[in-house]
C-alpha cells in the first residue's frame, strides 16, 4: 500500500464518526410535556359521555438544522409526529362503561390507539401561530385508516409550542360496535370526537437540538 493511499484511508476512518454523528443529529426528537392530554367525547340515547386518557405517549421529530435557524418558521422544521394511547388508560368515570369500551376496542389484541402524521400543509401562518392541514394514519382496534384534520398551533415567548385539534371518528369505520352500558339501556352513537392538546416545551426542544440526553 502506498503512503498516499494509506493517508487517504486514515483520513476516511477519522471522518466516519463525525459523519455518523452528523446524520444522527439531522433529526431532533422531542417528547411532549406531561400536561398534554387527549379525550374522547360521544353521545348516547341517554346523555353525552367523555373518556379521558390517563397516559399519552407522543413524539415529535424535527429537522434539527431547520429548527435551529431563527428565521425558519416552525412548521418547516416538522418531520414526523407519532402519538400512542394505551386503550386501558381511557377512563370514562364509570367502571362498567370502561370495561365495555375496552371490549369494544379489542384491548387485549390491540392494546394501543396510534396515530402517525404523513403529510401536512401550513396555512394562515404568522410568526407565532399557524394551522396545519394534515393527513395521517389512525389505528384503532387493530384497523388502520387514513384521516385528515386541522391542527392549530401557537408558539409562546419561551419557545413552547401548543397544538390542538378535534378528529371526528366513526367507530364502525374501524369495525367497532358502539358500546352499551346499564344492561343495554345506554347505547352510544357511532360517531365520536377525539380531542387533543399537545404541549412541546421550549426547553425540551432546545435540549433535543443540542443533542443532549
Amino acid at each position: 500500500m502506498t503512503r498516499s493511499r494509506f493517508a487517504a484511508l486514515a483520513m476516511l476512518a477519522a471522518l466516519m464518526p463525525v459523519a455518523t454523528k452528523a446524520v444522527a443529529q439531522e433529526t431532533a426528537r422531542v417528547v411532549v410535556e406531561p400536561e398534554s392530554r387527549l379525550w374522547i367525547e360521544g353521545t348516547s340515547n341517554l346523555h353525552g359521555w367523555s373518556c379521558k386518557a390517563e397516559k399519552l405517549d407522543a413524539q415529535i421529530d424535527l429537522d434539527a438544522a431547520a429548527a435551529a435557524a431563527p428565521s425558519t418558521a416552525a412548521p418547516k422544521a416538522l418531520k414526523r409526529v407519532q402519538v400512542k394511547v394505551p386503550v386501558r388508560s381511557l377512563k370514562c368515570g364509570h367502571g362498567a362503561m370502561d370495561d365495555n369500551l375496552y371490549k369494544a376496542l379489542n384491548a387485549d389484541a390491540a392494546p394501543d390507539i396510534s396515530y402517525i402524521l404523513a403529510t401536512f400543509e401550513p396555512t394562515g401562518e404568522t410568526k407565532d401561530a399557524y394551522t396545519l392541514h394534515t393527513t395521517g394514519s389512525l389505528t384503532i382496534a387493530g384497523k388502520e385508516n387514513k384521516i385528515g384534520m386541522d391542527v392549530e398551533a401557537t408558539r409562546l415567548a419561551d419557545g413552547t409550542v401548543k397544538a390542538k385539534g378535534v378528529v371526528p371518528v366513526k367507530m364502525t369505520d374501524y369495525g367497532i360496535k358502539p358500546p352499551t352500558a346499564i344492561f343495554g339501556r345506554l347505547k352510544t352513537g357511532d360517531e365520536v370526537k377525539v380531542n387533543f392538546e399537545l404541549v412541546i416545551g421550549g426547553k425540551a426542544i432546545a435540549t433535543a437540538l443540542a443533542g443532549q440526553p
